[in-house]
């Protein structure tokens, strides 16, 4: 996961961004106004309060993973791709197989058709 040490206006207008949410929407998560939101995206180097900086965190904390993986893209960072469970590809693998073993054993037992005159 991302961890951002210090936040600024574009980081938090990258968060947006990967968030899919207007300037209003991510002013009223954060519970601030939405011209502060405005004013990130217009002064990137702008540091957010203290508190805006724990409230950042915990957003992208809690954000979906494709949003978080959309967010380091944005910033040009390094996140690994979305993880894969194993358990469920192991699965689908062994379904995959069932249904092989299946259509093969339909396949040997129906008789050759020919079309229909």
């Amino acid at each position: 996961m991302t961890i951002i040490e210090k936040w600024t206006g574009r980081h938090a207008h990258a968060l947006r961004d990967a968030l899919r949410l207007t300037n209003e929407s991510f002013a009223e998560h954060l519970g601030i106004a939405p011209r502060t939101v405005t004013k990130w995206g217009e002064r990137p180097d702008m540091l957010p309060s203290p508190q805006l900086q724990q409230a950042l965190d915990t957003t992208l904390r809690q954000a979906p993973t494709d949003a978080r993986v959309r967010f380091a893209a944005k910033l040009g960072l390094d996140e690994p791709q979305i993880p894969l469970d194993h358990d469920v590809i192991s699965k689908l693998h062994e379904a995959l197989g069932d249904l092989a073993r299946a259509v093969a054993r339909l396949e040997s037992a129906e008789p050759e058709r020919s079309p229909a005159h």
